[in-house]
This record gives C-alpha cells, sequence and structure tokens, in this order.
C-alpha cells in the first residue's frame, strides 16, 4: 500500500510541477480548444482524486489530498480561460470547500457540484474539516444541515434554468444534479452512523443525494441484527471498506455481500466468523462468487484458507495490491513434500484439521454416501440369500436327522477358518482403499497448485504479501505439529517459494508464525529480483533465533536487491534482527 501511495505522491508532484514550468508562458504553441480539452482530462482526475476515501492510513490520505489542491491552484494561476475551464468542470466539494455568494473568484462552484464529500470522526460524533491541512475544525451539525439544504436548492434551480432556455454549454456541468454524498467514517460505531444518517434525511428528506450515500467504512461485530442492514442499505448505495469481526449470522454477511459487493475495496476478516465463510462467500457451496474485481486488499486473520477458497478469490480479482491470508503449515508440509522425504521422515503427516484441502474430503464424503448405498443393497440381498438358505437348510436338516455330530464339528472348524481368512481379506481391502484415497488427494492437490501459482503470477498489481499459520486442530490456532527447530524438507521450500515469487512485481513478504528456518526465503530472493522487503516472525520454541538471524543477514549480503529485512520472535514481538540497506 505504502509504495502505491508513494508512486501516486510522485506522479501528482510531476503533474504540478510539470504544470507550473510548462504552461506559465502564454501558451502560444497550442490552440485554445486543445489546451480546454487537456484542462477537462485533468478535471476528471482531480474529480476522480477527490472522491477517493483511501483506507486505512489517515496520513498518506491527507498528503494525497494536498497534492490534489496544490495542482488545482497551479492549473487555475495559468490564465482566465485555464481558470473559467477548470471552475466549470470540477464537480466535487470536499467539506463544503466553494463559496455560496457566487464569488467569481472561487474554484468550486456550488451550482456545479455534483459529488460532496464530508469527514466523519465517529468518536467525537462529528463532521470537520482540515485547516491547512493540519489542524481539525467541527463543522457543527445544523451548519451541515442548512449548507445541505442550500446545495441541494442551487442544484435544483440551476437543473431547471438549464431546462427551459435549454443551453447546450459544453463547457458547463449545471445540467449535473447534485446527487452523491461520500462519507469518510473514521472509528466506526454502527449506531451512530446510522443516527447520523437518520439526521440527514429527517432534516433534507428531499434531498436525493441522501439517498445514494457511500460510506468509507463498516465493521460488523458480534450480533448485528439483519434488520439494521436493510435499514442501512435504503440510504447507503456504496460501501468501500468492510470488516467482519466475529459476526455470529451467516444470513447478515450474505446480505451485505449480496448489497455492497461490487463496491468493497478492502475486505478484512478479523476474529471467528460462521462456518465455512469463504467457501459461501467463493461460491465452493454452490452458491454465487460475491468477489468483484474491485477489490484492492483482502486480509484473512485469525483463520486458515484453503486452496479452493484462495483459488476462487483470485480468479475474480486481477487487482488485488495487499493480500493476508493464512495456511496450515503443517498440511502444506505433507502435501509439498515428496514420496521418498515422506518416506525417510516419519514426522511428515498430514494434518486433521483439512483446512487446507478439505474439499477432497467432502468428494470422499460422497464417495462414503455412495458405497453405504451399496453396502446396504449387498446386506439386503444377502439377507434374502440367507433366508432362503435358511429354508433349504431346514428342509435339508428334516431329511438328515442322521447326521452326526463328528461333520457338524467338521463343518464349524472349517467356518471359524474362512471367518479368519475374510478378516484378513477385509483388513487389507481397507489399508488399500487408504492408499487409493491418498493417492488420488495428492494427484488432486497437485492439480489445484498447479493452478494456484499460474494465477499468482498473473496478479500483476500484487506488492504486498503476508502469509501466516493456522490451524483449527491446534489450540488458538497457534502452534504446529512440525517438529520444533526442524527446517522443512527441501521440497517445501523450493515449491512454496516458487508460488511466492511468481507473484511479478512482489515488493514485500511477511510471514506470520510458520517458518522455522530463513530457506525458503532464499528461493524467493532468488526467483524475483523485484522483492526488496523480507519480513518473517517465528514462535521462539520453534527455531534457533541465531542461526535464523545470522541466515538473514546473510541473505541480505548476498542478494543487492533486498532493502530491509527483520526478524520478529513471537509471542513477545521482540525484533531479533533488523536489516535496512542505507
Amino acid at each position: 500500500m505504502n509504495n502505491n501511495y508513494n508512486n501516486n505522491n510522485n506522479n501528482s508532484n510531476n503533474n504540478s510541477n510539470n504544470n507550473s514550468n510548462n504552461y506559465n508562458y502564454k501558451n502560444n504553441n497550442l490552440p485554445l480548444y486543445l489546451q480546454k480539452y487537456i484542462i477537462k482530462i485533468l478535471c476528471s482526475y482531480i474529480n476522480t482524486m477527490n472522491k477517493l476515501v483511501t483506507m486505512p492510513n489517515v496520513q498518506l490520505y491527507r498528503i494525497d489530498e494536498g497534492i490534489i489542491k496544490r495542482l488545482m491552484m497551479n492549473l487555475a494561476l495559468v490564465s482566465k480561460e485555464w481558470f473559467k475551464t477548470l471552475s466549470n468542470n470540477l464537480t466535487v466539494s470536499i467539506d463544503f470547500n466553494y463559496k455560496e455568494n457566487d464569488d467569481k473568484y472561487s474554484i468550486i462552484k456550488m451550482e456545479n457540484v455534483k459529488t460532496l464529500k464530508l469527514h466523519f470522526d465517529q468518536r467525537n460524533n462529528e463532521i470537520y474539516e482540515m485547516i491547512g491541512g493540519i489542524d481539525k475544525r467541527e463543522i457543527p451539525i445544523q451548519t451541515v444541515y442548512k449548507k445541505l439544504e442550500k446545495l441541494n436548492l442551487s442544484s435544483t434551480l440551476t437543473t431547471t434554468s438549464t431546462t427551459i432556455t435549454n443551453i447546450n454549454d459544453n463547457n458547463n456541468n449545471n445540467s449535473k444534479l447534485f446527487n452523491r454524498i461520500i462519507i469518510r467514517n473514521l472509528y466506526f460505531n454502527f449506531e451512530l452512523l446510522q443516527s447520523f444518517i437518520n439526521r440527514l434525511y429527517e432534516n433534507n428528506n428531499n434531498c436525493l443525494a441522501i439517498e445514494n450515500l457511500t460510506i468509507a467504512e463498516l465493521e460488523i461485530k458480534d450480533s448485528i441484527d439483519i434488520n439494521k442492514i436493510i435499514q442501512l442499505r435504503k440510504h447507503v448505495k456504496k460501501v468501500i471498506r468492510l470488516t467482519f469481526e466475529d459476526p455470529s449470522s451467516i444470513e447478515v454477511v450474505l446480505e451485505i455481500f449480496k448489497t455492497w459487493s461490487k463496491s468493497i475495496q478492502y475486505f478484512i476478516i478479523d476474529g471467528e466468523n460462521p462456518p465455512n465463510l469463504l467457501s459461501k462467500l467463493t461460491g465452493l457451496d454452490g452458491g454465487i462468487n460475491y468477489f468483484s474485481n474491485q477489490l484492492k486488499e483482502l486480509n484473512v486473520c485469525k483463520m486458515p484458507i484453503t486452496i479452493g477458497e484462495l483459488i476462487e478469490i483470485l480468479k475474480s480479482n486481477r487487482n488485488l495490491i495487499n493480500l493476508s491470508f493464512n495456511f496450515c503449515f503443517d498440511s502444506l508440509i505433507y502435501f509439498l513434500s515428496t514420496k521418498s522425504e515422506k518416506l525417510n521422515d516419519q514426522s511428515i503427516k498430514r494434518c486433521k484439521c483439512n483446512s487446507l484441502f478439505k474439499f477432497i474430503e467432502n468428494n470422499n464424503n460422497n464417495n462414503n454416501n455412495n458405497n453405504n448405498n451399496n453396502n446396504n443393497n449387498n446386506n439386503n440381498n444377502n439377507n434374502n440369500n440367507n433366508n432362503n438358505n435358511n429354508n433349504n437348510n431346514n428342509n435339508n436338516n428334516n431329511n438328515n436327522n442322521n447326521n452326526n455330530n463328528n461333520n457338524n464339528n467338521n463343518n464349524n472348524n472349517n467356518n471359524n477358518n474362512n471367518n479368519n481368512n475374510n478378516n484378513n481379506n477385509n483388513n487389507k481391502n481397507d489399508n488399500n482403499n487408504d492408499n487409493d484415497k491418498f493417492e488420488k488427494e495428492l494427484v488432486e492437490f497437485e492439480k489445484y497448485w498447479n493452478q494456484l501459482v499460474d494465477l499468482f503470477s498473473n496478479q500483476k498489481s500484487l506488492t504486498f504479501l503476508e502469509i501466516g499459520h493456522e490451524c483449527v486442530h491446534n489450540f488458538k490456532y497457534s502452534t504446529m505439529s512440525w517438529k520444533k527447530k526442524k527446517p522443512f524438507p527441501t521440497d517445501v521450500d523450493k515449491r512454496f517459494g516458487t508460488l511466492i515469487s511468481s507473484v511479478p512485481n512482489l515488493v514485500n513478504i511477511k510471514f506470520f508464525s510458520g517458518t522455522t528456518s530463513a530457506n525458503i526465503f532464499f528461493e524467493i530472493a532468488n526467483r524475483n529480483q523485484s522483492i526488496t522487503s523480507i519480513k518473517p516472525s517465528a514462535i521462539i520454541s520453534y527455531c534457533d533465533v541465531e542461526k535464523y538471524s545470522a541466515d538473514l543477514k546473510q541473505l541480505c549480503e548476498h542478494f543487492s536487491h533486498i532493502q530491509e529485512c527483520s526478524l520478529t520472535i513471537l509471542p513477545d514481538n521482540a525484533v531479533y534482527f533488523n536489516y535496512k540497506k542505507n
């Protein structure tokens, strides 16, 4: 995220400098109509930037805002024609930054405003504006009501006048209604947000824009009633950042995604969530894949993700910038290690959690159901046959009353031998079935893993990747079954490293627990030269801290493209190694 912000800042600074340097002398090189056309393109860019509610870094957001203000001022000061064209085509107001009395020197004209962006501090329950980019000043709520009323009236009057006089001025946006309000709400509180929206509507119920709200952030905690979501969607048409923190109802989750999935750019899952949440949201359970290509950041905390879920998310998202998720590393070691590694190391075992590859388990369940049905049918047939045999045997017994005990004993012995043989055969069949199941599972995993590598290689916008270890089988998802202070098998490091390094423009890598050595980072750094930052963390009981730190130091010395690297040891969050290139 930070790199993208910095790129935007540099680009905007360059735009400002270029505008000042290239156009301050009389502009005789271009005809006026071309100059106006260029200004309109820049106005479209400014309008887009002024609508952004980039989350969550407030400092970087304000830096971007300041750059756009300077760009507007530089353009407006070039000439009267530039000022007029600029003023007629800027349609976004931030915190009512216009003059209400038709000030001819105001760059933003009230009658041209189509979109209003407000800043709402829910911690203090106030609308505010920034003065000089530093000082925060409250805008009293009654002032907000009055300004909204005037803005709405100005838009209505202007539109009516335009319709009557049938003016068709391509340089004027008067025909566009004020019809949208963007609320950059910080320190989320559901009740305060709903109360604020209700008050806006009650005091300006004829304002179209209040029925077309965009909010920066929506947090769903604990047991939010679905009726509250239905009430909120009457006015809120877009949600930019969505956070789930222990929502108890899958119905509420699905209602939110049905309503706002196409506008969500940042999605954070933090805490315990309804079972199979991501399977339902990605459509793996037979439903709809709600993830849209608008998503820029996905952060899945405190719960593991399956390969199937991750594949479905990546298939529908090619614009991800930040991606954070958790695998069960015990399962990953089992599936990525070779047959010979498994034979040579008996500690490589499949985790009981099934959280990495659980849809294979579902397929097996289906097979088991079919087998059970077949067994039931066979049992019914066997029962019928047994009844017939019993009848025949009874007849035979009636006819053979003179059989002696020696024959019966011989028959019993033969039956016992047959039973023993059958039991041995059944055990062998069970073992064969288990082996077949595991072989099929490994084959299926290979298909999905290759698909995942291919999808990673197509994530050209992805610059930040964080991967952690989580397992529902282990207490609090905190530990691994893998032997402490033991490096991963060689093929695991190679194949996992190949997956990560396949992201073409990856810059930052973080690992949250899960690692026991630095081996995988040598694989990654060797394969991808775009990576400049590697920051793993490890549980102290699972790694040799001194060797881990020494290996990371060697990594930084060997690969010149690594600009920063650190090792954080859990659970104390102590930084044992920290490198930053001069």
